[in-house]
């Protein structure tokens, strides 16, 4: 009798034991998932091509349907980077999600102001042209960033004039106010020597060098990924060894590329 008995409670506790495992996984298949980090979005558009990677260059592996909810988590350059329902994640083209609504309805006003690398940038490679006193001028510059607001550029300027010739070397402080503008002003200051040459066929005078302080200010527009266009206006004081000092104003555009 106690043998059968103990048979009987063991078979009980086994079937106690099945039935609270049958439980604990019905509440764990009725509990919500955890939504992915980043903004939710329902996919507007017909259709949206998820690539692996942040470029055209990277293959398709999945294609979102109108209605689709995904979460957008970070941006590179023109790229979003999403992750869908079933935790995979990928690369869809931002201009793709123009007409995309967020959870709740209303459209999503995408920032089109430039990625963070703009702002961050530390080198910065560039070229303008324009009028220098009078003269066509051209620019090259290099720059580096110091801060987001603060860069140090170094300049070279060939003036070509009816009469003379003129070579600028210069060392600029750089300073933008808004630097995470797209179109964004500038200031600037800065030092350097001027050689001029005047045309010997025309005018019997001698070459002369003198010192220039520079100020000046003007606009930087970010275009798309590592470029950017420049427009900017300098009062050049030239120090000369003559009774009265000499002004040249200089208007200049032209681009850059930054990394």
């Amino acid at each position: 009798m106690i043998k059968l008995g103990f048979v009987h409670t063991g078979k009980a506790l086994l079937a106690a034991a099945w039935v609270a495992l049958a439980l604990f996984c019905n509440a764990s298949l009725a509990e919500p998932k955890e939504e992915p980090d980043g903004l939710a979005v329902v996919i507007a558009d017909p259709f949206v091509n998820v690539h692996t990677g942040a470029g055209r260059g990277y293959p398709i592996f999945h294609i979102l349907e109108k209605g689709e909810t995904v979460w957008l988590q970070k941006q590179r350059t023109d790229w979003f980077k999403v992750v869908m329902k079933n935790g995979k994640s990928g690369w869809v083209k931002r201009s793709t999600l123009n007409a995309t609504l967020n959870g709740e309805g209303p459209l999503i006003a995408f920032d089109y102001s430039g990625d963070k690398s703009f702002p961050n940038r530390r080198w910065e490679l560039g070229m303008m042209g324009g009028d220098f006193g009078g003269a066509s001028a051209l620019t090259n510059y290099v720059g580096y960033h110091l801060t987001p607001n603060l860069a140090a550029e170094l300049k070279y300027t060939q003036a070509f004039g009816s009469y003379s010739n003129s070579k600028l070397l210069s060392l600029n402080a750089v300073h933008q106010i808004f630097p995470n503008w797209r179109l964004s002003p500038f200031f600037t200051l800065g030092s350097g020597v001027i050689l001029i040459e005047p045309d010997s066929d025309l005018v019997q005078s001698q070459d002369r060098e003198d010192t220039v302080m520079t100020v000046g200010g003007g606009f930087m527009f970010y275009v798309s990924r590592r470029f950017m266009l420049r427009a900017e206006y300098s009062d050049h004081k030239v120090l000369t060894n003559r009774e009265n000092n000499e002004e040249v104003s200089e208007w200049k555009a032209g681009f850059s590329v930054y990394f």
